[in-house]
């Protein structure tokens, strides 16, 4: 047996069972960080007389909460976004938080604790809220049988006969997934999503949505662990290098879906 055999990749439920635990992982960081961060924030501000010290003061536990949450998860923290999607339940593949998105929860929660201190409540209620909200309810991208779902703070719906066109744009300062969407009686429009919550390769997204697009009968096997690995797979082994949607100037979008 020849030694300069590539190896094999790792199986897919190995790399959904990595991805699972990482997310797992990197959650409760985030609450444990913040579950500290907030009282501390809060007894700080509340301590000295002159506020613009308490103020200070209250600035500096927040950017400690920061800077710990970053040391303590960095082994975790994935550098290269893997091209894979996890399976949902009934039928779904679904992108995972990224490292960044999972960590809003502990920033948030040190911010209400300032706010608790300083006798704001309103801040603090509204930090807290928005800090259950990005917990639970993370931005992602859902592809299911009969739809694409596009979730931030709420839901997108596109059904895959009304997907007309996708591709990555970049602002300069953030990666953008735009899907071009043709409303019967509407006429075109965008749906966009920032990639920067997503913890998952941007070119292999854009390859799962063109090819769900252009072979529908793919569709009813998507939530199936067998069918992502074929997709990955099929991904993996194109011919060339592999277009970055984001880099790549010339990416135009895909042709219209019959």
């Amino acid at each position: 047996m020849s030694s300069t055999a590539v190896p094999a990749a790792p199986a897919i439920d190995e790399l959904l069972a990595d991805l699972a635990l990482q997310t797992r992982r990197l959650r409760i960081a985030a609450w444990v960080a913040g579950g500290v961060g907030l009282p501390a924030a809060a007894v700080v501000a509340g301590l000295p007389d002159n506020v613009w010290i308490g103020q200070l003061l209250s600035g500096a536990v927040i950017l400690a909460t920061a800077l710990g949450h970053h040391l303590a998860v960095r082994p975790l923290w994935r550098l290269r976004r893997a091209p894979v999607l996890a399976p949902l339940s009934p039928a779904g593949f679904v992108t995972a938080a990224s490292p960044r998105s999972l960590a809003a929860p502990a920033y948030l929660l040190a911010i209400a604790g300032y706010a608790w201190g300083v006798g704001a409540h309103g801040a603090e209620f509204g930090a807290l809220l928005l800090a259950v909200l990005m917990g639970l309810r993370p931005a992602r991208v859902v592809l299911t049988p009969g739809a694409v779902l596009v979730r931030r703070f709420r839901t997108r719906r596109v059904p895959w006969a009304q997907l007309s066109g996708v591709r990555v744009t970049s602002s300069g300062l953030a990666d953008e997934l735009s899907l071009a969407v043709d409303v019967p009686g509407r006429g075109l429009g965008t749906v966009r999503a920032p990639l920067h919550p997503l913890d998952v390769d941007p070119a292999f997204l854009v390859h799962l949505l063109r090819h769900y697009a252009a072979v529908p009968e793919d569709r009813t096997a998507i939530g199936a662990p067998a069918e992502l690995a074929r997709r990955r797979r099929d991904y993996l082994a194109a011919p060339g290098p592999a277009v970055d949607p984001v880099t790549d100037p010339g990416l135009e979008p895909a042709a219209a879906v019959p």
